[in-house]
Parts: structure tokens; sequence; C-alpha cells
């Protein structure tokens, strides 16, 4: 009798540690994981805990760490960018150990970028709209095009395949009243806003044109001066 209890027990142990299993599969953020942009990843490096920190990995796939600098971690396991981040840290480091973990994945996150106020990724919500993303960023910087935005959209058809959209957007319609045109935005979308032509001739102007009319104007003064 116990020993028919025994395998019972034992045989309900291993039936319950199944839906563990494959969740731990099953989960983004295990051992065959790949990093991509979007995510935020824990960086924590001993002894030196003051250069720990959390970093999100830009849309060009790289992160900032202290003392290493800009490191590309797109595409990379957890455990292969702590062995590379070990190797560069050993340099500044005695004996560092590094531990990665992803803290949030890009599979809800939203990126924004170019001339608004605080470009980067923000965590997406059902039913976020266009409108809704450029406000978390602070609003539109100076020198937008607001009337050619675009929407850069990965997602998968009927088949699996996934499929890459560019989506045409009008962030100055939608603020003289053309709802219809906040258009609803998806998990992993990337917004750009472009800058206007004017925003690159007033930069010539400046770089190229108020070096001489400064100068210039110091020589009359100095001039005047002079007669003086």
């Amino acid at each position: 009798m116990m020993k028919t209890f025994s395998s019972a027990l034992a045989l309900l142990l291993m039936l319950n540690s199944f839906p563990v299993l494959i969740c731990a599969q099953m989960m983004p953020g295990g051992q065959d994981y790949f990093i991509e942009a979007g995510d935020v990843l824990s960086v924590k490096v001993f002894p030196a805990e003051e250069f720990s920190r959390e970093a999100a990995v830009r849309p060009d796939g790289t992160i900032d760490v202290p003392l290493v600098g800009s490191v590309k971690v797109a595409g990379m396991r957890s455990g292969e960018l702590e062995n590379a981040l070990t190797a560069r840290f050993s340099k500044y480091v005695s004996n560092p150990r590094i531990t990665i973990n992803v803290r949030k994945f890009s599979a809800n996150s939203i990126a924004i970028i170019g001339e608004v106020r605080g470009t980067g990724y923000f965590e997406y919500r059902e039913g976020m709209r266009l409108l809704d993303l450029v406000a978390q960023a602070g609003g539109l910087a100076d020198y937008p095009r607001a009337g050619k935005v675009r929407i850069y959209r990965r997602s998968k058809d009927a088949d699996g395949k996934v499929k890459e959209e560019i989506l045409k957007a009008d962030i100055e319609a939608v603020m003289s009243g053309a709802l219809d045109k906040n258009i609803p935005l998806a998990a992993g979308d990337i917004v750009y806003v472009p800058r206007t032509r004017m925003y690159k001739n007033a930069k010539w102007l400046s770089d190229n044109m108020v070096p001489w009319f400064t100068l210039f104007t110091m020589l009359i003064t100095a001039g005047l001066v002079a007669r003086k």
C-alpha cells in the first residue's frame, strides 16, 4: 500500500512539473531568447555594482554600458552577452561577474524617433493611437514634417510569414481636428517623424553665415572704437 502511494505521488509530481517545463521553454526570456531592439535589459556588474543599470536596446540594436561604451546586443542570447561584457570589463575590473536579465520585452513596446521632444521606446497599451504616443514623447519638436510621418510595422500573415509594411500618417491633420486620421498603433511599431527642409537650411545658415556675420560685426565695432 505504501509503495503504491509513493508511486502515485511521484507520478503526480512529474505531471505537475510538465506545465512548468513547457512554460519555461515558451517564455521569451529563456536561454534561447535572442535580444532585440525595444527590450529593456538589467545589467548587473559584480563586484563593481556602481556600474550596474537598466538599459533599453535602441532601434539600432545597441545599448550604452559604463566603461565599455556602445555595445551591439541585438541577436545575442543573454549568456553570450554576459560573456562578451565580462571580457570587456576585465580590462577595468578584477574578476568581474556580469548578469543579464531581460526586464521588458519589445513585444510590449512601441518606439518613436525623429522630430519629437523625447525619442525612444514606450510601453504599448491596448487601444493606443498615434497622438497618444506623440504626447508620451513630449510632443513634436521645433521642425517636424508632421504631414509626412511614417509608421514601420511588422506583422504575421495567415501562413505565419513576417510581413513588413510602411504606413503613412498625418499628425498635422489630427491636431487640426481630423481624428479619423489618428491611426491605431500596434505593439512593435516604430513611428518616424522627419524634419523639415527648413531645419536643414537654418542649420546651414547658422553653421556658415552666422560666424562670418559675427566676425564682420566685430570688425566694424573695432573700427569705430579705433576712430574714437
